[in-house]
């Protein structure tokens, strides 16, 4: 006699394959997170390390630098009221010969808010397009995806206007057109219910691979792991930067008495 084979309903065959995936994607989350606030609480008791160790040697050279600035300005004015010809020997050769050659490792960690406003504007406008190419209205298949991408390209373009690189990782965690539509779709409640809270989750872990990769690119993150790297190597990372830095410091002075110089000659002519 031939078996009874017992046919699975489409709706139960649904709700058992979501619930699968429910219970995948829950445990994917807890992992994502756990790495990532890993990183962010290594990287973060690396930038105390910096300041602790090194903040004295940045603040000098920080200073240090802002001075040098400052008399360049000084000797441009001198040099547009003396209205020096084109052929005139230029009194800022000395300084751009001798100007310190420093490595982008050291620009990124020496920075007050160790990111550039340039480095947030291209971070921001390589964000908004990513968005724009997702959650552009035009791109709605109906009525109510159109609705769902009108709010969130709002949402967009506010943000960038206001040059809000959190609140635009944020957006990129929401949930594609696509998805809300084919939501709006499922007639089965319970069957919706599993794919709303799944999807949640799945908003929940573009977030989080957002924040990883936006640490990632963090300038204090990269040095962290470059100071790993070093310290695998048996080499020490922070002798190298202190030395680099009195180093900088050091030729920053011998810069800063040049343009000084200078400067005193254009005072004596006046």
């Amino acid at each position: 006699m031939k078996s009874a084979i017992t046919a699975v309903s489409h709706p139960q065959y649904q709700q058992q394959q979501i619930a699968a995936d429910l219970a995948e994607a829950q445990q994917q989350l807890v992992e994502a997170e756990a790495k990532l606030a890993q990183e962010q609480a290594a990287v973060n008791a690396f930038r105390m390390q910096c300041r602790l160790k090194l903040g004295d040697l940045i603040e000098e050279t920080l200073a240090l630098r802002a001075e040098r600035e400052s008399c360049l300005t000084q000797l441009k004015l001198h040099q547009q009221n003396a209205d020096f010809p084109d052929d005139a020997d230029d009194p800022f050769a000395a300084a751009r010969d001798t100007a310190v050659p420093h490595t982008i490792e050291f620009d990124e960690i020496i920075l007050p808010e160790l990111a550039t406003p340039q480095q947030e504007k291209a971070a921001a406008r390589r964000l908004y397009r990513e968005l724009a190419r997702r959650f552009h209205p035009d791109l709605a298949a109906g009525s109510a995806e159109r609705a769902y991408m009108t709010a969130i390209m709002s949402a967009v373009n506010v943000a960038y206007e206001q040059q809000d690189v959190a609140a635009l990782h944020n957006l990129a965690g929401e949930l594609d057109g696509t998805a809300v539509a084919e939501l709006a779709g499922i007639q089965n409640p319970h069957i919706r219910q599993q794919r709303e809270q799944l999807l949640k989750i799945q908003r929940r872990q573009r977030k989080v691979q957002q924040q990883y990769r936006a640490l990632r690119q963090d300038n204090v993150a990269k040095l962290w792991r470059k100071a790993q790297q070093l310290e695998a190597e048996g080499k020490s990372w922070w002798k190298t930067v202190n030395r680099d830095l009195q180093r900088i410091i050091q030729r920053t002075r011998v810069d800063l008495l040049d343009l000084q110089g200078q400067l005193s000659q254009f005072e004596i002519i006046e």
